[in-house]
């Protein structure tokens, strides 16, 4: 059984005479007493230095029941194994949990200062989104609630919001990003959960943020849609193009260089510093998170050297990485708009030379998937593996034989 009581100890009598009040607990035969603010003066006490003083008692007696209210609810069950350190760990956390503020916009900057470039804008865009939504960037994350969740979901429904901003488009013709809704909400939940896991102490009993609003209000972010593989004609189509304007045309010279180095993202063209008769490189999507850092070694056919200077032209026409494919898209519309054929985009390119590359030219799911660099199935067994890049190269030496260069 918890006690608890307000009491002064003769030894502690300060410079003034006053004595600050300390909370006497006692568990399982032990006893830890635990300093408070409350003061009191020596006419506020007895001879004995018991407290007299109503007031005193009254401030005294609110720290206790805030205390005892942290375990006053706890069964024996509970209580069970638990020393009397935990519990003064847990009723220390009473009075702190009753003062607790976070403050979760500005919480969340700090866990998107921690992710990389790449990784921040979505999390950038969920904050905004979610201020527009409250009107105001500031909230305490214990005010965060499963009704207000739901209210912003209603909210989310049907309006497009602006990329890293959240405010709400004007415009009609604005394309809502599939699974937006879903997106934010997860962004959300992961700066929630990041902020549980640095205040709250479940071993020590300190629980700081007790709900958990997010559980089971995430949407069900819906099937991505494939995009679309080019036919073999439509490749040979862009192969063989030449437009007027320059722009346009170092789109597909990009378009047709990614297709040719095994379907690379633009990202990684886009960092290329030089490209000799071997490209190695690290992938940008993926460097982090295998343990060979992405690594790729791709032979250059000599089909597509001459479009290598296209990628100083992408540099100058795109400005910086994050707008470059902006850039190349617009220019592959243009072309597919005076073809008079259906607009595709770069992703296209990579879902392409996949595709045919297993069911034209006949190369093996596991050596396609080996070429894209995808994370993969093997993740340990790579460690032991040395890679033939020669195996890569030829599964790209199969699918450029399909094409006239």
């Amino acid at each position: 059984m918890v006690t608890a009581k307000p009491i002064v100890i003769p030894s502690n009598k300060r410079r003034d005479g006053s004595y600050l009040v300390f909370v006497r607990v006692y568990f399982n035969g032990k006893v830890r007493r635990i300093p408070t603010s409350v003061v009191c003066r020596p006419g506020d006490l007895t001879r004995g230095l018991r407290i007299k003083s109503q007031s005193v008692l009254e401030a005294a007696g609110l720290v206790v029941r805030q205390m005892m209210g942290a375990v006053e609810g706890l069964t024996d069950a509970q209580l069970e194994g638990k020393d009397v350190d935990w519990v003064v760990a847990r009723m220390k956390s009473a009075d702190v949990l009753h003062n607790f503020r976070l403050d979760f916009f500005q919480f969340a900057d700090k866990v998107i200062q921690s992710k990389s470039a790449g990784g921040r804008c979505q999390y950038v865009t969920a904050c905004h989104t979610f201020a527009e939504f409250l009107g105001r960037r500031e909230i305490d994350i214990n005010d965060i609630t499963k009704p207000l969740l739901s209210d912003f979901l209603q909210w989310m429904d049907g309006k497009a919001f602006s990329f890293q901003s959240g405010r709400v488009s004007p415009s009609r013709r604005v394309r809502i990003p599939m699974g937006a809704e879903s997106r934010n909400m997860a962004k959300l939940a992961h700066i929630f959960n990041k902020a549980k896991e640095m205040y709250n102490d479940e071993d020590g009993g300190t629980i700081l943020i007790p709900r958990s609003p997010f559980t089971g209000m995430i949407p069900k972010h819906p099937r991505s849609r494939a995009k679309k593989p080019l036919s073999v004609e439509l490749v040979q189509r862009m192969i063989d193009a030449r437009h007027r304007l320059p722009t346009v045309q170092t789109a597909l010279d990009v378009a047709v260089l990614s297709f040719a180095l095994c379907g690379v993202n633009l990202a990684d063209l886009y960092e290329a510093a030089d490209i000799g008769d071997v490209w190695e490189y690290n992938r940008r999507k993926t460097r982090d998170r295998r343990m060979d850092g992405a690594e790729m070694r791709v032979t250059v056919p000599e089909c597509v050297k001459n479009r290598l200077p296209s990628l100083v032209s992408l540099h100058r026409m795109a400005g910086r990485d994050k707008y470059a494919t902006a850039k190349v898209n617009k220019g592959l519309k243009r072309w597919c708009e005076d073809e008079g054929i259906p607009v595709f985009t770069f992703g296209a390119i990579r879902h392409s030379w996949a595709t045919i590359a297993r069911y034209k030219a006949g190369v093996e799911k596991a050596t396609v998937d080996e070429c894209l660099c995808h994370i993969g199935d093997y993740r340990v067994t790579d460690i032991y593996l040395e890679r033939d890049w020669g195996l890569l190269d030829d599964a790209n030496r199969k699918v450029l034989e399909l094409f006239k260069w």
